[in-house]
């Protein structure tokens, strides 16, 4: 039980970093402090990117880990 608890904790500590260098090179590309329209456009691109990380997450988690084990 711990070494599943490990695991899914170096899971979601990866899922963090990758969405963390996602997010700064989304920020040098859409650069969201030029206008609105580019901010909005910054937060629609956060918005799609949570929604993937979140379902592939928890998807890896769900295939490593069925329920019922």
């Amino acid at each position: 039980m711990k070494g599943r608890s490990i695991s899914i904790l170096l899971i979601l500590l990866l899922s963090l970093t990758a969405v963390y260098y996602i997010n700064r090179g989304l920020q040098r590309i859409i650069r969201p402090r030029d206008s609105a329209g580019r901010m909005f456009l910054y937060f629609f691109a956060n918005f799609l990117l949570i929604v993937v990380v979140i379902v592939s997450v928890v998807a890896l988690i769900v295939r490593i880990f069925p329920p019922g084990t």
